[in-house]
């Protein structure tokens, strides 16, 4: 069924790289969302007053936020997939973050409005009434729920949605809490206890927990979090498959949303090598990534010259030094000149996020293993911070 309405509504449905047909998977799920929350609500909100139950007007009333979440994630499909314009360059694709964000918030503010329903109830119970009617509704609404979390799953991993993917654990989320109230339901129909008051209040912090755990998924990408490591381990493959990289080091990606993505990385390769040449092969790795991943990356050439003995055996010893400290402490980029009568000595050192030594410190270390070697000499020192992998 999937399939069918995919085919039926998103032209060109097998190219979900375009930013057209993504924008149309994101329409087609939101849609679907608004109108299946929308008619889950009303079924909830009647059933609810009439069995006099707050647990299946809770969940009613969490529909409700759902359908409205829909509505702000169809809204942030068609601002993301505006072009870029001379204010916004990269694109205006974060607009589908924010609409995840605005999503989690409203499940949040509906997370409390219940919990507030709920100990009211606790505090003036009220026993509910029990129907089968009332019952075949809310299975039928865990039906409808689990089919629009697979659904959105399907079409978010086909895109590679954060904001679908953050529906379906949604529907996900209601499908279990309506089972929750309905199985309270029966249990309270079997034995005589008043549960209603105790399964809204269970359904309220279960939408809490979802809200927050989406917030934190939502804010993280806005934040600049670390991508996938097998993404950097892929690219990171790549570049050293590419004639004459001898190693590659200070990889950054910067996401400005779905099919927004930039990176820019160093290469080392052979000083005594053509120019040109390697000029042509970074380009072609270049447009390579561009064409099969929609990933736009600068790279910057580092000649690392085999006969200049010097800068190797600098590498090695600064290298093995700082690795006493921790072995994942490498140098890369050294350089060693003379100008004006004096030497200039440069070099990275690459530090790993989870080192705890202060950063001040490990430079002044660095600069006395340095200056072992070079008394006299002028540095020019930094520490790389870990943004993405270790140095190859």
């Amino acid at each position: 069924m999937f399939q069918r309405l995919i085919k039926r509504f998103i032209p060109d449905f097998d190219r979900p790289e375009l930013p057209a047909v993504r924008t149309a998977y994101g329409q087609l799920a939101s849609v679907l969302a608004i109108i299946a929350n929308s008619l889950l609500f009303l079924l909830k909100l009647l059933t609810g007053l009439a069995a006099r139950s707050i647990a299946i007007v809770a969940d009613g009333v969490n529909n409700l936020s759902d359908a409205a979440s829909n509505i702000v994630s169809l809204l942030g499909f068609r601002l993301a997939a505006r072009p870029a314009d001379e204010e916004h360059p990269y694109g205006h694709g974060r607009y589908e973050y924010l609409a995840g964000l605005m999503v989690a918030v409203l499940i949040l503010a509906a997370g409390l409005e219940l919990l507030k329903s709920s100990a009211e109830r606790l505090i003036h119970p009220a026993a509910a009434v029990f129907s089968w009617p009332m019952a075949a509704v809310l299975a039928g609404s865990i039906a409808v729920k689990l089919w629009m979390m697979a659904f959105n799953r399907d079409a978010g991993r086909r895109i590679g949605s954060r904001t679908l993917e953050a529906t379906a654990a949604d529907s996900r989320n209601d499908a279990v809490a309506t089972a929750v109230v309905l199985a309270g339901m029966l249990i309270s129909r079997l034995t005589g206890l008043d549960l209603d008051g105790w399964l809204g209040l269970g359904v309220a912090l279960f939408v809490l927990y979802s809200g927050f755990r989406l917030v934190k998924d939502t804010v993280d990408p806005l934040l600049g979090q670390k991508p996938d490591p097998a993404e950097v381990e892929s690219i990171r493959t790549r570049i050293l498959a590419c004639p004459g990289v001898l190693s590659t080091h200070d990889l950054m990606l910067h996401d400005y949303g779905p099919g927004r993505r930039f990176a820019s990385a160093h290469v080392e390769m052979a000083a005594e090598g053509d120019p040109m040449a390697h000029h042509d092969a970074l380009d072609a790795l270049s447009r390579a990534f561009w064409e099969q991943d929609g990933l736009h990356i600068v790279f910057q050439l580092d000649p690392i010259s085999h006969e200049n003995t010097v800068e190797n055996r600098l590498r090695a010893y600064v290298t093995a030094r700082m690795g006493v400290v921790d072995p994942r402490l490498t140098v890369h980029d050294p350089r060693v000149t003379q100008r004006d009568g004096k030497t200039e000595v440069r070099l990275d050192c690459y530090v790993p996020a989870d080192v705890a030594i202060p950063e001040a410190e490990l430079r002044r270390m660095l600069e006395n293993i340095v200056r072992e070697r070079y008394p006299d000499a002028e540095l020019a020192l930094t520490i790389d911070r870990d943004y993405m992998a270790p140095p190859h």
